[in-house]
């Protein structure tokens, strides 16, 4: 028997650096860094040996490049598109973990979502390296 996909948004594969943040009854605990392995505008599936328990929240953090944005179809307003000015926007959403199997964990996003345009000087300054 074929499983039908019940979901509302088109999933994407794509290999994004991901920051978790877990929140708990003592308060939020910072995670790793994580990749994702697929995403939509509704979720994620985040590929890791460490799962966390289902129903678990958590707030992700990661850069899209501008066509990621749209291909995910993430609502932005429009006055924010006509003043954009880099390649890239820094995306936090908060979300609940619904499953975890083996290869990982699969967040659904509530609509607590921001999305903030990265100017191409911050872009520089975030992913170059410092010297130790």
């Amino acid at each position: 028997m074929v499983q039908e996909d019940k979901r509302e948004q088109e999933r994407f594969s794509m290999s994004l650096k991901t920051k978790i943040t877990a929140e708990s009854r003592t308060g939020s605990t910072p995670l790793l860094d994580f990749v994702t392995a697929d995403i939509s505008a509704g979720g994620a599936f985040i590929v890791t040996s460490c799962p966390l328990p289902i129903a678990s929240k958590v707030r992700l953090e990661f850069f899209l490049s501008l066509e990621e944005l749209a291909k995910l179809r993430f609502v932005v307003a429009k006055e924010s598109l006509k003043v954009w000015e880099g390649e890239r926007a820094w995306v936090t959403a908060t979300g609940v973990v619904i499953r975890v199997d083996k290869e990982g964990v699969a967040i659904i996003f509530d609509q607590n979502y921001r999305i903030s345009p990265i100017r191409r000087s911050e872009t520089e300054l975030v992913s170059t390296p410092t010297p130790e």
